[in-house]
């Protein structure tokens, strides 16, 4: 089983980037690319991260990390 406290910062750096990655996209659209990626990288970059962060996040509901009274 995968140690809480790790879940926990998996998902937050999954959501972050994800939002981040976000904000590059919509920045991109009128620059065209950021960072040598198109606009269409960052926008899938975002949707892969944040997929993956809500699996992780759903089930840190009981985590003593996320819930100090849990």
């Amino acid at each position: 089983m995968m140690d809480q406290h790790f879940k926990c910062w998996l998902w937050k750096i999954l959501w972050s980037f994800g939002l981040l990655s976000l904000v590059l996209a919509w920045f991109s659209l009128g620059s065209g690319a950021i960072a040598g990626l198109e606009t269409g990288v960052w926008f899938w970059n975002a949707l892969v991260a944040g997929i993956l962060a809500t699996p992780i996040k759903l089930d840190c509901h009981n985590c003593r990390t996320c819930n100090p009274q849990g």
